[in-house]
């Protein structure tokens, strides 16, 4: 997966509030937002995600979208047809919806 530098900015804070969300980023994101390898010919940001991670991205985005910023979690949306959908609280406060699926 690639992201663009506002978006990887996005996830670093997510990341970095996960001691004060509710439902925390997902198990090993952090290490992956920590080690991703920037392409500067590409101008983006490289992971490799689980599924569960990248739904944590997702909801992280989601949350960013609520500050005033909704072009990274679009972006994502468009390119990995995946958004967060608010409902109501399941456990994981997560939810998901894989578009086009």
């Amino acid at each position: 997966m690639e992201l663009l530098p506002s978006q990887m900015a996005a996830l670093r804070v997510f990341v970095a509030l996960a001691g004060q969300l509710r439902t925390p980023p997902a198990a090993g994101l952090a290490d992956q937002v920590r080690t991703a390898v920037y392409d500067p010919g590409a101008g983006r940001w490289r992971l490799c995600l689980t599924r569960a991670q990248m739904e944590s991205v997702v909801y992280g985005f989601w949350l960013h979208r609520l500050t005033g910023s909704a072009l990274e979690a679009n972006r994502f949306g468009r390119d990995y047809a995946v958004m967060h959908r608010p409902g109501p609280y399941e456990g994981t406060g997560v939810r998901a919806v894989h578009l086009g699926q």
